[in-house]
């Protein structure tokens, strides 16, 4: 089993793997247990925050990542902002370069709404001050949905007009 981990891990891991206890209030858990059994109990996504360049959270689980700004803040003066907005969600399974944002599409928004949720919720255990996601703007496109029907298809015995025929005869 793959399980996502963080920078914010790496502290207690080390500290668990020397014998030297770690403290409640070093943020992060040790993942050596994981190493032991991969099919330990552990958070199904990762916690990240972002800073000097912006300020920014996001979380990725091991489909997903969905990011969010707070444009109102200095990247190097405010480690956390009141407000935030989405600014990019990316399906990570079918676009792992992640050049195609999925964020604003109203055929995401429910899943935009859980992963918001829980990155909230993911900012609250870290300590930061309460805070919103403001949605981004919606749009359409007729061609994007989070999951398209065609990847369901069983293509494996089709035949496409350029491709002999099974027995390897090529037709006249």
């Amino acid at each position: 089993m793959e399980a996502p981990v963080s920078t914010i891990d790496l502290p207690p891991t080390l500290r668990d793997a020397a014998g030297i206890e770690v403290p409640d209030r070093l943020q992060g858990r040790s993942f050596l247990p994981l190493v032991a059994d991969p099919g330990a109990p552990w958070p199904q996504e990762s916690f990240i925050q972002i800073s000097e360049a912006e300020c920014g959270r996001s979380i990725r689980t091991s489909r997903w990542k969905y990011h969010v700004t707070a444009p109102d803040t200095d990247p190097w003066d405010d480690p956390a902002a009141s407000r935030y907005v989405e600014s990019a969600l990316y399906d990570l399974d079918h676009d792992p370069y992640e050049r195609d944002h999925l964020n604003g599409l109203a055929s995401n928004r429910e899943l935009a709404d859980g992963l918001r949720e829980r990155l909230l919720a993911r900012m609250e255990e870290a300590g930061e001050p309460p805070a919103r996601i403001d949605p981004a703007a919606e749009w359409t496109h007729p061609q994007r949905l989070v999951d398209p029907p065609v990847h369901g298809f069983d293509l494996a015995d089709a035949r496409f007009g350029h491709q002999p025929p099974a027995s390897g005869a090529r037709p006249r």
